[in-house]
């Protein structure tokens, strides 16, 4: 004899189906699609920055070789009459050269460059002037000075692992080099030529 499944022992209905969670707090079943939603929006950002951060980092890491890195900060004409580097002015008063040993020729331009150069190795590295060379139009090239005006500066020096050196190179140049001008660097046993932009700001000596 089937019995009727609805009822107790008591007689009593049972209801068929209990009330649920969510019934009693319908704003409930809605919090895990916002939630979801809002870790996925921070997770993007999170990830975003991270590669932002990443390829500035790479943009401003600059060239590498030999256990190097190398980044050019500037690159400037350098005056001593308060003209343009290396354009005739009569009224303009010129340093006379006794005055100021290590001044460039008259007639002559001089370029300032200060780039940053970064031991990446896990060793100590030696660098010097001499992996250095500013090449210009029709095959001409220029050592870095090494007389009066750069003196102090180091001819070789050590850079231990991690460590980053600041380094002013200066090149003379005639007056008629007006081409595209380029770094050579030397390291390791590598060459590598670095175009360089020379910036629109002049630098008295």
């Amino acid at each position: 004899m089937a019995r009727n499944r609805t009822r107790g022992a008591d007689g009593k209905k049972w209801s068929r189906k209990a009330p649920a969670a969510a019934e009693r707090m319908p704003g409930l079943r809605w919090v895990p699609v916002p939630l979801a939603i809002l870790m996925a929006v921070l997770g993007w950002l999170v990830f975003g920055s991270a590669l932002g951060q990443h390829a500035l980092a790479v943009s401003q890491a600059g060239p590498q070789q030999g256990g190097f890195g190398l980044t050019v900060n500037q690159v400037v004409w350098m005056q001593d009459d308060m003209v343009d580097p290396g354009q005739a002015n009569p009224s303009g008063f010129e340093m006379p050269q006794s005055m100021m040993p290590g001044m460039q020729a008259v007639g002559g331009k001089r370029l300032r460059i200060e780039f940053y150069l970064r031991n990446i190795s896990s060793k100590p590295l030696v660098y010097g002037l001499e992996q250095f060379r500013l090449l210009g139009t029709g095959h001409q090239s220029w050592s870095p000075l090494d007389n009066a005006a750069t003196r102090g500066a180091a001819l070789l020096a050590t850079l231990d692992p991690s460590f980053q050196a600041t380094v002013d190179l200066y090149f003379d140049l005639p007056v008629s080099q007006n081409g595209a001008l380029r770094l050579e660097w030397s390291a390791g046993g590598h060459l590598m030529t670095i175009p360089l932009h020379i910036s629109n700001t002049m630098v008295g000596m």
